[in-house]
């Protein structure tokens, strides 16, 4: 796609800006051309709950973490470790690199490249970065976690070139790099050091330099812990799930990406069969997807639908959600989205305290919720990349110099659409307490081009309204539902997505069982509300729900701002110690952080239907 910016250089680098944003553009095009290409909000840009969520981790979380003591210092100090230790602190860069450019805020921007020249210090002459003591010929890096730490500081340094634009940063990712190169192919077993982040950190290194010894050292090098997943170059990886020990939902899903990176640079469509594949047993009637749009348990695949203890990994939920961006962005199916958010409101934002500063490493739906007693390791710093990339899970550019929209919620932003035309799209929304959605559309002059819309599943019929016009009734199941008009400033599209209740059926183990959904928000049982009940009933998930005793929800503010609960009629069942009693019963978002049970009986077993977003392939 044709896109005209303002343009400059700086030292031989080219710089596109647009709508005040710079950004740099890579040094290798991708030979694919993606169907979507996504634009960047800015924190002055972005709005609503998922505006919140990302001011709340910036503020709250990365601004307020003890970099000191949590991150530098085992670097610094290199302590005696058991090879079990892993600090994360190449996420901290990547996310802090991103919530710098978010927020143009310069003691963001500052703390960031303090963290960065604070760890280039311990470098060693000869390029080592590590918490481990060096060993002869670089041998510390066949112990896990050095190398994983080493990748994602590559990763994390390389964005902090794309997104604030620092030279230094790039070349400080190209001597770490070229450490990697050196002593990664002299392990004569790869297989017993986690590699999770690796190649999706030198295909960026190539992608900003130019050089093929990174791309061939992505492609081609054979790598992956056993304990985790099948050991292969990504270039060559294929498995199966059977194998519980080597099915790591964290790792393959971080592979799966990668292997969507390297197919724009080398377009083979054996790169995307992992993919297809990972997709398919996740969505299939009974696959690995949860309800709360996760997947994992105890870390690996599973098809059992537990929902108690280490279920919904948060780097699984962050690498979900990646991966099935960069597949829409490939494919320019907006039905990806569907997934998208059923993930981000639910699983992901149930990970992050509502107060703003806690991280869980798990994210159970039933059974109590702990917050991770770590702002390191995997988990913390995953979530943290992840909620720094949805500023660009919102809108994206087509290729025939038109928009789409994923995602809902409050924004404005001016696009550069191509041939000199700029648009203004505006959200006003309070979506996901409403499906109601007013989009105002204002080109620089009158011009006809596309604007594409994601229809979300959940919704029966969705009424698509222009300037006020009778309302065209538009169903889902398309890959995305497309406006080509002569747009003019002001141009207004309303759409009015109505939110039944739905009790969506349970699988597996929560056969005979229900969840109850609104619109992309799953709904719980928390102790707070309903403290009283609890004291006599021990189980939750044996209460029987009456679907016709629902009503509309109401208000609830103590999870989230314009957040929602309802209230129900339960039976409690028949024992022996006493008779059936009926009792009232409060369900909340999700997120409400005292959630403790999610999969419920009902009266009328009748009244539950299929998820709309499993049983059949997301492209169907």
């Amino acid at each position: 796609m044709k896109v005209e910016q303002a343009a400059g250089t700086a030292d031989g680098i080219k710089i596109v800006t647009t709508g005040g944003v710079s950004e740099f553009l890579p040094a290798v095009e991708s030979k694919v051309a993606d169907a979507l290409l996504p634009v960047r909000l800015t924190r002055a840009e972005l709005s609503g709950e998922i505006g919140r969520r990302i001011d709340d981790l910036i503020y709250k979380n990365y601004m307020v973490i003890d970099l000191e003591r949590n991150f530098l210092d085992p670097f610094r100090q290199r302590p005696p470790t058991d090879g079990r230790r892993y600090i994360g602190i190449g996420k901290v860069i990547d996310a802090g690199s991103r919530f710098a450019a978010y927020t143009n805020d310069p003691e963001v921007q500052k703390r960031t490249v303090w963290l960065i020249d604070e760890l280039m210090k311990t470098r060693d002459p000869d390029g080592y970065l590590g918490h481990m003591k060096a060993l002869p010929d670089g041998r510390q890096n066949y112990r896990n976690w050095i190398l994983h730490d080493q990748e994602y500081a590559i990763l994390g340094l390389v964005n902090h070139w794309r997104y604030c634009g620092d030279k230094r940063s790039l070349e400080y990712a190209r001597q770490l790099g070229d450490y990697v190169l050196k002593t990664v192919p002299k392990n004569e077993h790869p297989e017993e050091v986690c590699t999770a982040g690796l190649p999706e950190a030198v295909l960026a290194l190539y992608a900003e330099t130019g050089d093929r010894r990174y791309l061939r050292f992505a492609a081609d090098t054979r790598h992956g812990s056993k304990g985790e997943i099948a050991c292969s170059s990504l270039r060559d990886w294929e498995q199966t799930f059977e194998n519980r020990s080597q099915s790591h939902v964290y790792v393959m899903l971080a592979r799966c990406y990668s292997q969507t990176l390297l197919y724009r640079f080398e377009p083979d469509d054996r790169l995307l069969k992992m993919s297809r594949f990972m997709l398919g047993e996740l969505v299939k009637k009974d696959g690995g997807l949860l309800v709360i749009g996760s997947g994992s348990d105890g870390e690996h695949f599973a098809y059992t639908q537990n929902g108690k203890g280490a279920v919904s990994e948060s780097c699984v939920t962050a690498y979900l959600i990646r991966w099935l961006d960069s597949l829409m962005r490939l494919e320019g199916d907006l039905r990806y989205g569907d997934l998208m958010e059923r993930a981000v409101f639910n699983a992901l934002f149930a990970a992050q305290d509502p107060a703003g500063r806690n991280i869980r490493y798990f994210t159970p739906f039933d059974g109590p919720r702990v917050y991770f007693h770590l702002d390191g390791f995997c988990c913390p710093g995953n979530l943290r990349r992840i909620v720094s990339e949805l500023p660009e899970m919102i809108y994206y550019h087509t290729p025939d110099n038109g928009l789409a929209i994923n995602l809902f919620t409050p924004s404005e932003k001016t696009v550069a659409l191509g041939d000199g035309l700029q648009a203004t799209i505006r959200q006003e929304t309070d979506y996901p307490t409403s499906g109601h959605v007013k989009l105002t559309v204002s080109p620089s002059q009158e011009a006809e081009f596309p604007l594409r819309l994601r229809i979300p599943r959940w919704c029966p019929k969705v009424a698509v309204s222009i300037n006020g016009s009778l309302p065209q009734i538009v169903s889902p199941g398309g890959k995305y539902h497309e406006i080509r008009r002569k747009w003019k400033s002001g141009d207004a599209v309303t759409l009015d997505m109505p939110m039944p209740w739905r009790f969506v059926r349970g699988r597996k183990l929560q056969d005979g069982k229900a969840a109850l959904l609104r619109g992309p928000i799953v709904y719980c049982i928390g102790t707070a509300q309903n403290a009283e009940l609890l004291k006599t009933v021990i189980n939750p998930s044996d209460l029987i729900l009456d679907p016709a005793s629902l009503g509309e929800p109401v208000g609830d503010s103590s999870v989230r701002p314009q957040g929602l609960k309802v209230a129900a009629k339960a039976k409690i069942p028949a024992n022996k110690d006493q008779k059936e009693q009926t009792v009232d019963v409060v369900l909340t978002e999700f997120v409400d952080p005292n959630g403790i049970a999610t999969y419920f009986r009902i009266t009328d077993s009748s009244q539950a239907v299929e998820d709309e977003l499993v049983g059949k392939q997301q492209t169907q």
